[in-house]
């Protein structure tokens, strides 16, 4: 993207999303997110079991929840925040990933919430769904799993940019996020 820099900014840097390393860590992540919403469901009172089953109707269900259902969801979570926070989202889909993109930079304050959002929003929902519908637990822990292991490179993002000074902006790029930085006034 060649966007002109806001007035008063100039591009300090561009960031691209590691993808392909990402989606190794957020492979190996699954098994430690998988205990953590099992702790966290029980802890908040929800009794169910974890019990591996598969069949064809069980695999199709899943790979729906997990290539369907739960980007769209990630994705809308992702685009309600931003347009809250004044942004005019756009959604698209790159080589293996779904995306929320927005042309308009933002501070890092609304940038962190919006990458954040999904996986706070989500899990929360997912956690009560859980302790109210234990019965539905295979489905719910599948989605949420799926949703943190996916939610890897919104945290490396999160990471780069919770690093910047408060007063930066940010553009999104879709594989990646334009920083720019105030003009020191020289």
């Amino acid at each position: 993207m060649s966007a002109p820099s806001p007035p008063g900014y100039h591009l300090a840097r561009r960031e691209r999303i590691p993808l392909e390393r990402l989606s190794w860590i957020s492979l190996a992540a699954a098994p430690l997110w998988l205990a953590l919403f099992v702790a966290l469901a029980r802890a908040l009172g929800a009794r169910f079991r974890v019990r591996p089953r598969f069949g064809p109707r069980r695999i199709v269900r899943a790979l729906t929840l997990l290539s369907v259902i739960m980007p769209l969801a990630h994705e809308a979570v992702h685009g309600i925040v931003a347009r809250a926070l004044g942004a005019r989202p756009r959604f698209g889909l790159g080589a293996g990933f779904a995306y929320t993109t927005f042309a308009e930079p933002v501070s890092r304050d609304a940038y962190l919430a919006i990458g954040l959002a999904p996986l706070l929003a989500l899990s929360g929902t997912g956690l009560a769904l859980l302790v109210a519908w234990p019965r539905r637990a295979g489905q719910l822990l599948i989605f949420l799993v799926g949703n943190a292991a996916g939610s890897t490179g919104d945290l490396w993002v999160l990471a780069q940019v919770a690093a910047l000074p408060a007063d930066a902006l940010i553009r999104d790029l879709a594989d990646g996020f334009a920083v720019y930085l105030p003009d020191d006034g020289a």
